[in-house]
């Protein structure tokens, strides 16, 4: 009986199925040139009408959940306006009163 080189035991990722009928790149991943973020990796953009309603309603949503929140800035990449993450302002609980301060 003859050895054949066995496909079993060996994961099948996504990388496989990219690649499978063509050569597979180095093991270095495709970023992009602005903010170094992955190609292949689907994320919301500013400048996408549908998109920038997606990440309003997310910041309402969660300005509504959490009241000790002041403001959600959106932070995305000036060049090719991919969202990189949020940044929240909270409110000062010493500065102003309210449930913070209950004495």
């Amino acid at each position: 009986m003859a050895k054949s080189k066995a496909r079993t035991n060996k994961p099948l990722d996504r990388d496989y199925f990219k690649y499978k009928d063509r050569p597979k790149p180095k093991n270095a991943k495709d970023l992009t040139p602005c903010c170094n973020q992955d190609v292949d990796h689907e994320v919301l953009n500013v400048r996408v009408k549908s998109d920038w309603e997606l990440i309003e309603d997310h910041i309402e949503d969660k300005l509504r959940e959490y009241s000790d929140t002041e403001s959600i800035t959106p932070v995305s990449c000036k060049k090719c306006g991919r969202l990189l993450n949020y940044v929240s302002v909270l409110k000062d609980p010493k500065s102003k009163g309210g449930w913070f301060n209950q004495t």
